[in-house]
């Protein structure tokens, strides 16, 4: 998934797949589709090409495009001619004739030849078919992982079922169901509460290549209803040269998601929201985000026809800072203002004003002192001093015997003329100068002291009261005695 700092642009795989019914009573030859897959794959190899696909996590994979005019004819003579003992009666031509052709040349006896380029098979999906005839089953994805290019190949698929009862399990035998040419197969008329195992050999030009390769056992869900993605959405930040800021989306996926989500991405300027299909890699690639930007990100569970949405889960993340990538002072990054900006008065009416540069000097052009009176009656004419790239401070002259306030502004500029800002107030008090960032710790000082000397006359006045009226009582006892 694209997302470019003006357009968000999302890459879908949402291409079609070439789907079968999982049919327990109909078996087709074993050995009948591998010749079948034979001849097709080497009409693959003579009349499609290499191409490749961007996968979900952004890892590219490399397959063999066979979807032209020429490759299908190829395929109907592989078909047509199956049952056809004379060449020359047939009236095959062109395309269709060489399909013809790489039959007889096909057997389903051939060795294995070299080794598989899959290492993995798995049902990554399930959800309720949306086909009309199969009513209260489920269709899904059986996603094929790679070990290399897989060249110009055909997959022989079979399967077996089982279910659990009375303390057993009551399998059936393997059941071979269909030739196939991608990696991608949609596998429909799946029983809820049974369990599927599926088995793919893998055929090339010269014959089967490497061992057969199987699923794991995976059961159908009894519910008719398609599962919601699981929380907690993860979210990893990265960057690469050609795909620039980017961020890696997990999210906890088994056989029982949907097939297809529904993803929404954006930030303060754009938004995007997308539909995808799941295949073998387990996240989502965000790529060419903006740097420092906020993201919210939603993902809802689609049905198979894509036209009803799950509740969502949501992220929010902070993509990567430029200084972050390319170091701080960088000239990939738009330059940022000097910080810790302090100010210290001097005895002889000026202002030492020091900060710390946002860069190295060889990244910064020049310093731009400005300075101008905002309040009172000093001269608001503003006072601009340059200064050259080594400076991290600056002396300000200020007036005496005057109430003035000041704005203190610092402008860095980097080595390509960007610019970056940033200010400080300073006031001066009947010759007691005062930083802004020092007025605060001013007042609090102030305001202690004066409620530590009202404490002090609360407390005497407290002890007047408790302690005067008994010797007043005491002098007038006295005074009665001599009388």
């Amino acid at each position: 998934m694209r997302l470019h700092s003006s357009i968000l642009v999302l890459l879908c795989t949402t291409n079609l797949v070439i789907s079968f019914v999982v049919l327990p009573y109909i078996q087709i030859d074993y050995a009948h589709l591998i010749r079948v897959a034979h001849c097709k794959a080497k009409c693959s190899e003579k009349y499609g090409y290499p191409k490749t696909r961007e996968n979900l996590d952004g890892s590219i994979d490399e397959y063999f495009f066979v979807d032209t005019e020429e490759y299908s004819k190829c395929e109907n003579g592989c078909l047509q001619f199956q049952h056809r003992r004379d060449m020359k009666r047939s009236n095959l031509t062109g395309e269709t004739l060489q399909g013809a052709k790489f039959w007889l040349e096909s057997t389903a006896h051939s060795g294995k030849v070299g080794s598989s380029p899959v290492s993995t098979i798995e049902l990554l999906c399930q959800m309720p078919s949306a086909t009309p005839d199969l009513d209260d089953s489920f269709e899904g994805l059986l996603g094929l992982t790679k070990v290399r290019p897989s060249g110009p190949v055909q997959y022989v698929v079979q399967w077996k079922q089982r279910t659990y009862a009375l303390g057993y399990y009551d399998e059936s035998q393997w059941i071979t169901a269909s030739v196939e040419s991608d990696g991608m197969i949609k596998v429909d008329g799946m029983i809820p509460g049974v369990q599927y195992k599926f088995l793919v050999t893998v055929v090339g030009p010269a014959g089967k290549l490497g061992d057969t390769i199987q699923s794991e056992w995976t059961e159908i869900s009894n519910t008719l209803t398609v599962k919601a993605p699981g929380a907690p959405l993860i979210v990893k930040n990265g960057f690469n040269s050609e795909q620039g800021v980017v961020a890696h989306l997990h999210f906890p996926r088994t056989a029982y998601d949907s097939c297809y989500f529904r993803l929404q991405v954006k930030n303060a300027t754009n938004s995007v929201v997308s539909d995808l299909r799941v295949d073998p890699t387990y996240s989502i690639l965000l790529s060419h985000l903006e740097f420092d930007s906020s993201y919210a990100v939603t993902l809802s569970a689609l049905s198979s026809d894509q036209n009803t949405a799950t509740n969502p889960i949501s992220v929010r993340f902070n993509s990567f800072q430029c200084k972050q990538v390319y170091g701080k002072g960088s000239l990939q990054c738009a330059p940022e203002p000097v910080s810790n900006i302090r100010v210290a008065i001097e005895a002889n009416s000026t202002a030492q004003i020091t900060w710390t540069a946002s860069a190295e000097p060889e990244n910064i052009l020049t310093y731009a002192i400005t300075y101008q009176a905002y309040l009172g009656p000093c001269n608001k004419d503003p006072t601009t001093v340059y200064l050259a790239a080594p400076s991290t401070s600056y002396e300000m002259p200020l007036p005496r015997n005057v109430h003035c306030e000041f704005m203190f502004r610092i402008t860095n500029y980097d080595a390509i003329g960007r610019e970056a800002f940033a200010e400080t107030r300073i006031a001066v008090m009947q010759e007691k100068l005062i930083s802004s960032s020092f007025t605060v710790p001013l007042i609090a000082i102030g305001i202690s002291f004066s409620f530590l000397i009202l404490a002090v006359c609360c407390f005497a006045v407290c002890r007047c009261c408790n302690k005067c009226p008994v010797k007043v009582s005491e002098n007038k006892a006295k005074l009665t005695d001599y009388a």
